[in-house]
């Protein structure tokens, strides 16, 4: 099984689109994925639940 891939923050915004604050917006709203712990000061997100997450949007915009 091949390892989870993980973005940073400065790589986030190409995959979404979306800003900063709307992240952390949608993350305290519980519709965005968090972030993981990669050290002290450094955070990534599963580019699996990012797929997931974009998947989920485009279904609500063909589902109206």
């Amino acid at each position: 099984m091949p390892a989870p891939l993980i973005v940073r923050e400065k790589h986030l915004k190409a995959l979404t689109n979306t800003s900063r604050k709307f992240r952390d917006d949608a993350m305290k709203a519980g519709t965005f994925p968090k972030p993981i712990p990669l050290g002290p000061k450094a955070r990534g997100w599963l580019v699996s639940e990012l797929n997931q997450w974009i998947e989920q949007r485009t279904a609500a915009r063909d589902a109206a």
